[in-house]
């Protein structure tokens, strides 16, 4: 019998600082990810939950997959990390077209090709009554979209949902959180410019 096995484990080492900043921004991930899951709940979905709180994904349908997640961009004194809300809606398949929406007074989408298809939806959907209120109500900083041969996309970025994050000093993180009315008008947003022709 080896020396090591006589002798009793000794107590366990403290978690590693490393181990416990991933616990700290789980929680802040949970924390936001929640109030999105609800709002899939009552819209109909049945979302699956990454369990370190990553990601939640539903499906509507065969075609069209809605996934709620987090997308990091890098500051000089530390980062930034923000809800993404994306889509994609595998039944509508046509050349590539991309989109962009610039805010103001009013608010428009942008054609981000020269291509007069893309001329003729963004004209579409910035004359659809129907979108203004949503897009009112959905506190974002960025709507995206895209056709392709490999479906329709749409990505949207709440303002609010997001996480920062302090390098110097080391502070802990800030969290914002979403709000239920916003994530339900975020929901009906993206599923509405996944599935409108």
């Amino acid at each position: 019998m080896s020396q090591s096995s006589e002798h009793p484990p000794g107590p366990l080492a403290p978690l590693s600082l490393r181990h416990r900043v991933s616990l700290l921004y789980e929680g802040r991930r949970q924390t936001i990810l929640e109030v999105a899951v609800e709002a899939m709940r009552r819209a109909g979905l049945h979302p699956v939950v990454e369990p370190q709180y990553r990601y939640a994904r539903g499906q509507i349908g065969q075609d069209i997959t809605i996934e709620v997640s987090f997308a990091t961009s890098f500051r000089i004194f530390g980062a930034l990390i923000d809800t993404l809300w994306a889509g994609k809606n595998e039944g509508i398949r046509r050349p590539i077209t991309p989109l962009g929406y610039r805010f103001g007074r009013p608010g428009r989408f942008v054609p981000r090709s020269k291509s007069e298809k893309a001329r003729g939806w963004a004209d579409a959907l910035s004359s659809d009554p129907a979108l203004r209120p949503l897009i009112a109500r959905a506190e974002l900083t960025e709507i995206r979209l895209e056709e392709s041969p490999h479906g329709r996309i749409a990505q949207l970025r709440p303002l609010a949902g997001t996480i920062t994050a302090l390098y110097f000093p080391p502070l802990p993180p800030y969290t914002v959180r979403l709000r239920p009315g916003e994530a339900d008008a975020q929901l009906e947003l993206l599923t509405r410019l996944l599935t409108r022709p």
